[in-house]
């Protein structure tokens, strides 16, 4: 998993993180739909919980791994659209819900809290913020292992993530955690699924948008802001 996690990190960073919305294939130009105002109207069939900034990861179906990422702000009992930019998901794109796996390559469907970020600099974001170093730090991505699904400090075992690494790659030059799996993970049901830096090219799970959408989107979030990921047809009621 974590081989070809990396390489697909690697990939992106090599590639650049521009979003290029003509390369970003058809669910980036998908006919127009405003999610914010579809949230409003109670047609998301997934909870808010307490947020007041909710980003929205929206593929075409199941089997796609573009989506166009919408940031949602809560004014009153209505939610009103700050940004839209194309994105990546999973290179095999969604799992059903409570269907993903480790390995599987597909993003989750749902609803899930941000409570922390990582990369290079705080942008100015109120998540609880990691400032990452050159080398040391790292995130379980091993079943049954400690610290799976979670941050710790030290030499990164060969099936985990190296984030100063990929940092220095450039994917996790900025990332937010989705609380997918977590606080108490399921071994095997999937780790390291993060809001980061990318757009070109398929995640292993993630969700990836260019750099400085990405960090123009950070600074606006605050513990309980939520992602709300998947295809159109399961996160909305039409």
């Amino acid at each position: 998993m974590n081989n070809r996690r990396t390489a697909l990190l690697a990939s992106i960073a090599l590639t650049g993180g521009a979003a290029l919305a003509a390369t970003l294939g058809p669910a980036a130009h998908a006919a127009a739909f405003d999610p914010c105002s579809a949230v409003g109207q109670g047609r998301l069939r997934y909870g808010t919980g307490t947020a007041t900034h909710l980003v929205l990861a929206i593929s075409s179906d199941y089997s796609s791994n573009y989506v166009t990422v919408t940031e949602c702000v809560k004014k009153g009992r209505s939610w009103t659209k700050v940004a839209e930019v194309p994105g990546r998901a999973g290179l095999n794109g969604f799992a059903q819900p409570g269907g993903k796996r480790e390995g599987d390559g597909k993003s989750p469907t749902g609803s899930f809290t941000f409570t922390e970020a990582f990369g290079m600099a705080n942008p100015g974001t109120k998540l609880a913020y990691r400032t990452l170093r050159d080398s040391g730090d790292c995130w379980g991505a091993t079943p049954g292992q400690s610290h799976y699904n979670d941050y710790y400090s030290g030499t990164c075992r060969p099936a985990d993530e190296n984030l100063s690494s990929l940092m220095q790659l450039g994917s996790y030059r900025q990332a937010a955690v989705i609380d997918y799996n977590r606080p108490k993970a399921v071994p095997g049901h999937g780790s390291a699924i993060f809001f980061h830096v990318g757009g070109r090219g398929p995640t292993a799970g993630c969700v990836a948008i260019e750099e400085d959408a990405l960090r123009g989107i950070l600074r606006t979030l605050a513990p309980g802001d939520r992602m709300v990921m998947g295809p159109r047809s399961e996160l909305f009621r039409s």
